[in-house]
């Protein structure tokens, strides 16, 4: 579908897994259509059929992608992105010492790859409070603004 996002995320310990499934909710309130998915199990060919996409993950360690990622990230460089938007967010942990790294690296791969950024990148230290799902549903209203003035 031309208006439907893909939500991909990377979960080690849950935390992204619900803010994936938190944001998917939000997308849903505002009536915007969106699938959820695993980062391991989604074909990077498939961000053909979505206007978007949302990637929500943690940062391993000192800075690295996490293991669920890596693959799905060096398969984006067979993709074309042009005239799609993108939007990151996702838990870590402010005592590492790259907090929120691997968001940074998908936000260049996907910018180098000629995507939109949508709104800024949202990093969370660990689970996510009510400040954080402010910020999280802001993030969601963002994404669909820039997605219905895009074009």
């Amino acid at each position: 579908m031309a208006d439907k996002i893909a939500l991909i995320y990377a979960s080690k310990s849950g935390r992204n897994e619900k803010v994936a499934q938190y944001l998917g909710k939000q997308f849903q309130q505002l009536d915007q259509p969106v699938e959820i998915a695993e980062m391991m199990t989604f074909p990077v060919e498939k961000l053909a059929d979505f206007a978007g996409v949302v990637v929500v993950s943690y940062t391993y360690y000192e800075g690295q992608l996490p293991d669920e990622a890596v693959a799905f990230f060096d398969d984006l460089e067979t993709t074309d992105l042009r005239g799609k938007y993108y939007a990151l967010a996702g838990s870590s942990s402010i005592q590492h010492r790259y907090f929120g790294r691997a968001l940074d690296l998908f936000d260049q791969k996907l910018a180098y790859l000629g995507a939109q950024r949508a709104t800024a990148v949202l990093k969370i230290n660990l689970d996510s409070d009510r400040a954080d799902l402010a910020r999280l549903d802001a993030f969601c209203q963002q994404v669909v603004d820039f997605a219905h003035n895009k074009d």
